[in-house]
């Protein structure tokens, strides 16, 4: 497979990553994606191989007659690697092939064939040891014990996904922030648009009791009510870090974490420095949530509080 393209054109390359065109599919951000020097070099070169199989054309996106004829070989190839003895019954055979490729194209339509080849190869070299459940003896679980069924291609497959979600999201966190200037009039939009996000949190908690946070919306809530002095400064309790504790271990179960950094913030417990900004967080929503009982109480109006740019 082809190392990731190295080209320059990155400022604008990054500006359409940033600002995709309504429509575009996560995958066509990718395909861009591997034009930026920054991104390959923030992969290893096996990391690489992952994140340009994942710009291929998705198994959606092929015919049935193409997959059934591509499929066939590949299977036969995958059994080879690992070890199973293909069945000497051409019928036998067909049926595996046919269930698996039913399987594939059912659950996994997303991934590519060359996803599906290289889960195989990084099985058997290792490289999804991190991702894989464990066998009774604690080894990674990577075997097919003379079954070429279902249950092995979904061990396999969806302990490649983890590790591709975790490329995909370091691939994504490398990309350069495009050089952009904002006009007085976005700068105003944007301004005035984050204002009236924050009347429209606190009167829905208001009146209907729903405290409901976006993403980004905590930060923004917390320099506002600071800055006209309604919120207190906040201080993580151990509450809150068993709160973060809990949060990030529910992470590692859907396989969003390395194992091996999360087997030293389990060995640390609440102490973990990994668990500082989650905590954090916590803390800050709490006190957001506080604030606005203040304010409810002391019925103060949350318009006198707000500053809209003309």
């Amino acid at each position: 497979m082809e190392q990731l393209p190295e080209k320059v054109n990155t400022q604008s390359v990054a500006l359409s990553v940033y600002n995709p065109p309504p429509g575009t599919k996560a995958i066509d951000i990718r395909r861009q994606m591997v034009q930026i020097p920054e991104v390959a070099k923030s992969l290893s070169p096996v990391e690489k191989y992952v994140f340009a199989a994942s710009t291929k054309t998705q198994i959606a996106e092929i015919d049935d007659a193409t997959l059934v004829a591509k499929t066939g070989q590949m299977f036969r190839f995958i059994a080879m690697d690992v070890g199973y003895n293909i069945p000497q019954n051409a019928d036998d055979w067909a049926y595996i092939c046919t269930r698996l490729l039913d399987i594939i194209k059912r659950y996994y339509s997303q991934l590519t064939l060359a996803d599906i080849k290289l889960a195989f190869e990084l099985a058997t070299t290792g490289e999804l040891n991190d991702y894989l459940a464990k066998d009774s003896q604690g080894n990674p679980d990577k075997k097919h014990y003379q079954q070429f069924n279902a249950d092995y291609f979904a061990k396999i497959l969806n302990a490649y996904k983890r590790k591709q979600n975790n490329v995909i999201n370091k691939a994504y966190k490398a990309l350069p922030e495009p050089k952009r200037e904002l006009s007085p009039e976005q700068k105003r939009a944007y301004h005035n648009e984050s204002v009236a996000r924050q009347r429209e949190i606190y009167l829905r908690y208001k009146y209907t009791g729903v405290f409901k946070l976006g993403i980004v919306d905590g930060m923004f809530l917390y320099n506002w009510l600071q800055k006209v002095g309604l919120a207190d400064d906040v201080a993580g309790t151990d509450d809150d870090r068993k709160q973060a504790l809990a949060r990030y271990m529910q992470r590692v179960a859907r396989g969003f974490v390395n194992q091996y950094e999360a087997f030293h913030v389990k060995r640390k417990g609440t102490d973990a420095p990994e668990l500082d900004f989650t905590a954090y967080e916590i803390a800050r929503d709490k006190e957001i949530k506080r604030t606005f009982d203040r304010m409810i109480a002391d019925e103060l109006q949350v318009d006198n509080y707000l500053t809209y740019w003309k």
